[in-house]
């Protein structure tokens, strides 16, 4: 009998991050596509104790994906977390994993979990070739943002514009330097108002939503980095996708920016994060790092590198744009893989 059920564990969609919304619905819409439908999920950042209270969901469901995405690196509190709860989910289901960034995490304490996994995918080379060290058979399919997306002409109405980042150093530096030049906005990938809640623990951050923008803007109160951007939040995906090609070249701090503006085949600078995606994502692509990557303390002449990309971007179009195509065409072979 055809599998036609699945359970989602981590589902990014609770950090209300563009690019994480992107991720998830994609995939929820990949399966239906096939047939396929979602009995329930676990967020992001949950621990394996969750588990019993999606117990019904669980048991209802033939299949576990698995949405790797930028959790897997360097032994995080995170991938320890998807460990424990993989751990305790294949002694009743298979899984597979999709969608997955993996950087110096502990083989020899994966390897026999991941040996046990129905489908294993990596998000870009650098991972599959890490994964495939420690287990046999790792599929290649990019990003999951890339399988449907709206497309927008450029229309280069205005300068530049930068993103946020992972890194708070970043988001702070950024923010100083477009308040000193008005060719260069800035814009942060969270949305404009939390619509994923985890339950009663996040209220706090509904909290911080509401009253931190404020704080640092009329107070300048000390704030995370990320509230000081909330100002410059679109809650709407396709607005933030439409304001990217509204600029001659964008400043990506976060791999699904970097992502987007690949989409929209903008040209881009992407600034190094906390693992290995937007570099591995440039290798994929075949862009040389020395003219697409920065620092993220490499604020000096900004303006001026942006604008040397915008004249140098034209050569690589066609492999922007053959990328995109075939990447498509990978995560539906993914996809029919993993509903096989």
């Amino acid at each position: 009998m055809n599998r036609r059920t699945y359970f989602l564990v981590n589902d990014t969609r609770y950090d209300n991050h563009h690019g994480c919304l992107t991720v998830v619905r994609n995939l929820h819409a990949a399966m239906m596509s096939r047939g396929w439908s979602c009995t329930g999920s676990l967020p992001v950042s949950s621990s394996a104790r969750n588990l019993q209270v999606r117990r019904g969901a669980l048991e209802a469901a033939d299949l576990i994906i698995v949405n790797g995405e930028g959790s897997l690196h360097h032994n995080s509190r995170n991938a320890n977390r998807i460990f424990d709860i993989c751990n305790a989910l294949q002694k009743s289901h298979p899984l597979a994993l999709v969608n997955a960034v993996w950087q110096d995490n502990d083989a020899l304490k994966w390897e026999p979990l991941l040996a046990n996994f129905k489908a294993i995918y990596a998000r870009d080379r650098r991972s599959q070739k890490q994964l495939a060290d420690i287990v046999p058979s790792v599929g290649y399919a990019p990003d999951l943002t890339f399988y449907d997306y709206p497309r927008f002409p450029n229309q280069q109405r205005s300068e530049y514009l930068c993103t946020d980042s992972v890194i708070n150093s970043w988001t702070d530096k950024i923010l100083d330097v477009v308040n000193s030049d008005d060719d260069i906005d800035i814009c942060t990938m969270f949305t404009g108002r939390m619509d994923y809640l985890r339950g009663p623990k996040d209220w706090h951050k509904y909290i911080k939503y509401k009253i931190y923008p404020c704080l640092w803007g009329k107070l300048q109160s000390k704030v995370p980095p990320r509230y000081k951007t909330m100002k410059y939040a679109e809650h709407n995906t396709v607005e933030l996708l439409r304001k990217f090609s509204t600029y001659n070249a964008v400043c990506v701090a976060r791999y699904h920016a970097l992502c987007f503006a690949i989409q929209q085949r903008i040209p881009f600078l992407a600034v190094a994060s906390n693992s290995h995606k937007s570099e591995s994502l440039l290798e994929d692509l075949g862009l040389p790092l020395d003219k697409y990557l920065i620092r993220p303390n490499e604020l000096d002449n900004l303006k001026e590198r942006l604008a040397d990309i915008v004249l140098t971007h034209s050569s690589y179009n066609q492999q922007i744009e053959t990328f995109n195509i075939q990447a498509k065409k990978l995560i539906d072979d993914m996809f029919r893989h993993v509903t096989e």
